[in-house]
């Protein structure tokens, strides 16, 4: 009975002499998100002096699913892909480009601790359709706070973000917690106006992440903006390991 006493003080003894570890909880390496979205953007004509000849109001709609995997806590692999559904209005009697139906992509990146670097194709249908590089550039840490550079990056709804952006980002490591981004974009072809765009992720539960996309700004005649609502579930972890918190043993 007497050893059994000593059992609380000599734990409460090795909890403050010996130093605890803490592996925070990492999101999965997996990674499957679903969203859909919606916004306006302008197309702009403009004749051979630069002066605007007409504007169009050009609602969209877009959905579809992103799929992130991380091959080694530093080698990430994503796919993308959904649909966009633009709407022009049928009294505008004007022409505007012509993206309509699937959109699609992938990307190979190198994830350093304070660098990483990708590249892959992306293609947007459309008889105005095309293909190029979606391309990212990270300088900064991923868990920490970083600037991003992305074209066509991946989203499982286009244009949520523009075509392209440019920015801050904060907290979108392997680490679960909330993060985001805020910065400057570019819509699709249908003008080249900068616009402010910006990102938010939760992590709501264990292996859920709600996020929320965003992006606005100005054209020649209407506003412009879009945003977009998405879900995120994660499986597994980059390193293997759950999180825990981990008695280290005391160096000599």
């Amino acid at each position: 009975m007497r050893a059994r006493l000593l059992h609380a003080p000599l734990l409460l003894l090795l909890y403050q002499t010996v130093p605890a570890r803490v592996e925070p909880d990492s999101l999965g390496r997996y990674s499957l998100t679903l969203g859909y979205g919606g916004g306006q953007w302008e197309h702009e004509s403009f004749d051979c002096e630069g002066n605007l000849v007409d504007a169009v109001r050009v609602p969209y709609r877009s959905g579809g699913a992103q799929l992130d995997a991380w091959l080694s806590p530093h080698l990430r692999v994503t796919a993308f892909g959904g649909t966009f559904r633009p709407m022009p209005r049928p009294d505008s009697g004007a022409y505007a480009n012509d993206y309509y139906g699937g959109f699609g992509g992938a990307q190979l990146a190198y994830e350093g601790r304070h660098f990483g670097i990708g590249i892959g194709p992306a293609h947007v249908s459309g008889y105005d359709g095309f293909t190029g590089p979606a391309s990212y550039l990270r300088i900064g840490n991923l868990d920490g706070v970083y600037f991003l550079s992305e074209a066509l990056q991946p989203t499982p709804a286009f244009s949520s973000t523009g075509i392209g952006r440019a920015g801050v980002g904060f907290h979108q490591g392997h680490v679960r917690r909330v993060g985001g981004f805020v910065g400057i974009a570019l819509p699709p072809p249908y003008n080249g106006k900068a616009m402010l765009t910006g990102s938010l992720r939760y992590p709501a539960v264990r292996h859920l992440t709600l996020q929320l996309d965003a992006v606005v700004g100005w054209g020649e005649r209407y506003g412009q903006g879009g945003a977009a609502v998405g879900a995120r579930y994660d499986v597994g972890s980059p390193s293997g390991r759950a999180g825990r918190t981990v008695i280290a043993a005391p160096q000599q």
